[in-house]
């Protein structure tokens, strides 16, 4: 395989796995975020004497949803396999 398009492959599966990356750790942080949003909501309404408790059962499942476990590894074995596609065209 020519070296030039070794490095161009190494290139789209490194920015491929990083774009990966970036979608799904901020998939997380917005349902972590929310989750964190929702249990001070709650602990606000329960310090006041006549407040209404926000019932936010199920956020858990945001979190769940959120994951994509496949995705994240897709994204780190994209990143890895255009780091050692990087390696190999120098030799």
């Amino acid at each position: 395989m020519d070296d030039t398009l070794l490095r161009g492959v190494a290139a789209v599966c490194s920015v491929a796995g990083s774009v990966i990356l970036a979608w799904r750790v901020t998939g997380i942080l917005k349902a972590l975020g929310e989750v964190a949003t929702m249990h001070d909501r709650n602990f606000k309404e329960l310090a006041k004497t006549s407040g209404n408790v926000v019932i936010a059962g199920g956020t858990s499942k945001w979190i769940e949803n959120a994951q994509k476990l496949w995705l994240l590894v897709l994204g780190f074995g994209l990143s890895i396999l255009g780091g050692f596609l990087q390696l190999i065209s120098i030799f």
